[in-house]
């Protein structure tokens, strides 16, 4: 059986509304130290809080996803998270262009200069989209109190439907890519969807869990199945660590070919970056076989 092939999802709307509010809370909590501050960590922080945005925007039914506060706080996360990928994707580059790719700073000089310029250019659009962001007010949309038993059903099948998908193509997908290591797309397919998996599953477990201490969870019969939960997020954030570091190489490869004219002069560098993309994807191969998500037969 796969690793992902069964678990089970335990439904419980206090905590998922109680998620959901943490979510949005920590948007506003971010926002203040990226404004004051848009340092590598900080913008880390800000990207990681609006996936979590949108895994909850996404895990609502369309009575909350129609809510034009809401759509518009969304709208305007994914926006941020846009141009915020950006500037990581050149901190990336311009990391690895100087370690993985050794090279020298004559060399590193011009592509240094235009990359840092650009990141400029992308953090004012950022500064402009996070204060349009700040300004918008959410309602009291998540209240437990305040939801229809009606409504609370369509939470749950909502949740229940995303993550059946989100398993579906991780586990379809998976295998095209330890096939052929030239599957990039289907790589970051994986990538992306163990990421949106992993938030999801976040959603509807209780924050306080602790594995050394089962009175965190309540005399409640599904503490196995939890149990199950947290470890396969311990292994979807193992996966999604593992090609998120590929990714960073595909990032330099492909900024490398499409912007060196001579590329004889970065020769050497494109083979360090592609040598040690080889080293990270045979290690997710490894991990994924030793694993089972992918079948044996």
């Amino acid at each position: 059986m796969h690793m992902l092939g069964y678990f089970y999802i335990h439904y419980d709307l206090e905590i998922h509304m109680d998620n959901c509010v943490r979510n949005i809370k920590r948007v506003y909590s971010k926002l203040e130290k990226y404004l004051e501050n848009p340092t590598e960590e900080s913008i880390h922080d800000m990207r990681t809080t609006l996936r979590r945005l949108e895994s909850t925007y996404q895990s609502s039914p369309k009575k909350i996803r129609n809510n034009k506060k809401m759509r518009a706080f969304n709208d305007t996360g994914k926006h941020l998270f846009k141009i915020n990928s950006k500037i990581r994707d050149i901190d990336i580059i311009l990391r690895k262009l100087s370690t993985d790719g050794k090279m020298t700073e004559e060399q590193l000089e011009p592509f240094e200069h235009s990359l840092t310029q650009e990141r400029d250019r992308q953090l004012v659009e950022a500064r402009k989209v996070a204060l349009e962001l700040q300004d918008i007010t959410v309602p009291k949309i998540y209240d437990k109190d305040e939801i229809s038993r009606k409504l609370e059903k369509k939470f749950r099948q909502k949740i229940t439907k995303n993550a059946g998908r989100l398993k579906v193509n991780i586990e379809k997908k998976t295998p095209l890519v330890i096939s052929d290591v030239s599957n990039v797309g289907e790589l970051h397919e994986v990538r992306k969807d163990t990421k949106k998996l992993r938030y999801l599953i976040e959603l509807i477990l209780p924050k306080d869990h602790d594995k050394s201490d089962n009175n965190t969870i309540k005399n409640n019969i599904n503490a196995s199945h939890k149990e199950m939960s947290y470890e396969i997020l311990e292994h979807l954030e193992k996966i999604q660590k593992m090609l998120g570091d590929i990714h960073d190489y595909d990032i330099v490869i492909d900024y490398l070919n499409q912007n060196t004219s001579n590329k004889t002069a970065v020769s050497d560098t494109l083979k360090n970056i592609v040598r040690n993309r080889e080293i990270k994807y045979m290690e997710f191969v490894d991990y994924a076989k030793s694993r089972r998500l992918i079948s044996s037969k």
